[in-house]
């Protein structure tokens, strides 16, 4: 049982500080390091567990515009946790705006700012000091936005179903996070730092919360998942984490011949010239008002993400790293993983689209044309649209063949590794009809928060089939979620469609990577050519 005592002191040895759990007449408190926090309760209908939340707890200082983050100091007076606190400041520009509008996923409540950086922890009330798995949420947004304060994001849900502790990090993107490519080292990867600061203070406090430092699993989907890949091929000394999830995202296999670095370079100088800031840059920059510095960005379409940085959070040769791991002889993070994606990642971002051979040019494919259009041929199961077969080829050449490549380097060098595929869409998940299991469409299963009112029976063992797959991931990563290593893969929802008879479908089942990824060779000599891959 949480030690819920004034009196009760956390062995210092043992935790790494002096803590102590409380509950006053109404809500729960806590002192971290930091000093005392005061939290609230939520009670779930689906749980008979009632579940502890302190939201909006500092990490670090308000951050000076383009510099690392600093540990936040102690305060003496409780800190009132029971609210989230504000967002990074987000970029979303009309196209990003109209998908968030289409996936149906809110704005972040508590408004926004520069004085962001804070997690939230969802914590069984009844778990002991140090009892329990940890697992991190870092969000996507495609580096340009995100908030841990977002509907699909509670970890309440999470917490209650599976007796773990969850806590979601909040971190710089855009240009607060990540200015442009030529920027001095110090100013480089802000919002990786961020989530490197992030760790180390759950590693000093997260036993005070009920959760074990020992057993903390990161997660992330989208450019949160190429988070994770960052934190195990670039990792941090010591290690702040035993395990890792990749949603959707992951930084080791590129599919472009231009390294990042380029892109992001010239939308800096973009930015500098619309600032008039092209002297003395970050002087400049630092100058203008926070809002206005937003609404000039996104205006702009900024396009910025992690760049090189002599590889202190950020690897330059990923791939080899990774293959030319050994035990006890590693520059990377040697933990298990746990890494997918969805069968139609890409359908939101091709509605009205129907000339596969444009597509293909657009892509950067048109010299491998013929090739790919016999490869899919309409009328092949699942492909019947040409909308279809774009879906599938975009899928393919861009998320599930780069996943499993990185799935395979990880078995290769003797890592344990699994995979996953989420397949399913449900009539109150649609984003639109058809949309079928599109990007970021299986967190709110994961988490728990999808809309129960009008969920089938179906929909509800999915959820409870991938929130017990993490979660056993993360109580013993080497045992795994529930199923083999590769070559197997778990696949979620048996493939059912909005509207589809659910009857004899299983929540979960496998196949094997030649089912999944039978196209995939088809990409092979592209992605050896990026310039990224250095063997």
């Amino acid at each position: 049982m949480m030690l819920y005592s004034l009196l009760g002191v956390l062995s210092a040895v043992n935790l790494g500080l002096a803590a102590t759990w409380s509950r006053s007449a109404s809500l729960p408190t806590a002192t971290i390091d930091s000093g005392p926090i005061i939290g609230t309760t939520t009670s779930l209908p689906s749980s008979t567990r009632t579940v502890t939340k302190f939201l909006g707890v500092p990490f670090a200082k308000k951050p000076v515009r383009f510099t690392r983050p600093v540990a936040v100091d102690s305060w003496s007076k409780p800190y009132n946790a029971t609210a989230w606190g504000l967002a990074c400041n987000q970029e979303i520009t009309q196209a990003a705006g109209l998908f968030y509008e289409e996936i149906h996923l809110g704005s972040p409540m508590g408004g926004e700012g520069e004085d962001c950086l804070n997690l939230n922890v969802f914590t069984p009330k009844s778990a002991s000091p140090g009892s329990l798995a940890v697992l991190v949420w870092f969000y996507g947004g495609g580096n340009a936005n995100g908030a841990t304060s977002l509907d699909q994001y509670d970890g309440s849900y999470f917490s209650a179903m599976q007796d773990v502790v969850v806590v979601s990090v909040n971190y710089r993107t855009n240009v607060f996070g990540f200015p442009g490519g030529d920027v001095p080292l110090e100013h480089r990867n802000l919002g990786l730092l961020d989530q490197r600061l992030a760790l180390r203070w759950i590693q000093r406090n997260i036993a005070a919360l009920g959760g074990d430092p020992d057993k903390v699993t990161i997660f992330g989907e989208s450019s949160g998942g190429a988070s994770v890949d960052a934190l195990l091929t670039s990792p941090p000394d010591p290690l702040l984490f035993r395990a890792a999830i990749m949603q959707s995202g992951q930084s080791s296999v590129k599919i472009t011949t231009t390294p990042d670095d380029i892109g992001y370079s010239e939308s800096w100088k973009q930015l500098l010239s619309a600032t008039n800031c092209t002297s003395d840059p970050i002087r400049c920059l630092r100058a203008i008002p926070a809002s206005k510095l937003e609404d000039i960005a996104t205006k702009n379409n900024y396009s910025g993400g992690p760049v090189a940085d002599n590889g202190q959070t950020w690897a330059t040769s990923p791939r080899y790293e990774r293959i030319t791991s050994k035990e006890g002889n590693s520059s990377i993070a040697r933990v298990p993983i746990l890494i997918g994606n969805n069968a139609d990642e890409d359908k939101p971002f091709i509605i009205g689209m129907n000339d596969t051979s444009a597509a293909l040019i657009e892509a950067g494919l048109g010299a491998y044309a013929p090739t790919i259009l016999a490869a899919y041929p309409l009328g092949a199961p699942g492909i019947h649209t040409e909308n279809d077969r774009i879906s599938l080829i975009v899928n393919d050449y861009q998320m599930n063949c780069p996943i499993g490549i990185l799935a395979n380097d990880s078995l290769k060098a003797d890592i344990p590794t699994w995979r996953y595929f989420f397949n399913a869409s449900f009539p109150n998940n649609e984003s639109f009809k058809g949309s079928g299991a599109y990007h970021a469409s299986e967190i709110p299963y994961v988490f728990g928060t999808y809309q129960g009112e009008n969920a089938t029976s179906f929909e509800k063992e999915v959820s409870q089939a991938m929130q017990k797959a993490w979660a056993d991931f993360a109580k013993d990563p080497y045992c795994g979620p529930g199923w083999d290593t590769l070559p197997t893969i778990g696949l979620f929802g048996d493939g059912v469609k909005a509207g589809m008879s659910e009857v004899g479908k299983k929540a979960l089942t496998t196949a094997s990577t030649k089912d999944i990824d039978s196209r995939c060779p088809l990409y092979k000599s592209l992605y050896a050519k990026t310039l990224h891959d250095t063997y």
